[in-house]
């Protein structure tokens, strides 16, 4: 039985910098807020990526996390 991850509908959503066939910004790859469904895609809250990161993204989530 294989489980589906959504991201929890308190967590806002997040387009991420890049695509995937120009490759994406560090972190944005794999980052949770990007690849995971939203729980209810009705009522989706969406965040604008930030526009400089240091030197990581302070709203990534990661699949360790």
């Amino acid at each position: 039985m294989q489980t589906t991850h959504t991201l929890p509908a308190d967590v806002a959503s997040c387009p991420g910098v890049g695509s995937d066939a120009e490759g994406w910004r560090e972190g944005c790859e794999t980052c949770e807020r990007r690849t995971l469904p939203p729980a209810d895609p009705e009522r989706v809250w969406w965040m604008t990526p930030p526009e400089v990161i240091a030197f990581w993204c302070e709203y990534r989530i990661g699949a360790d996390e």
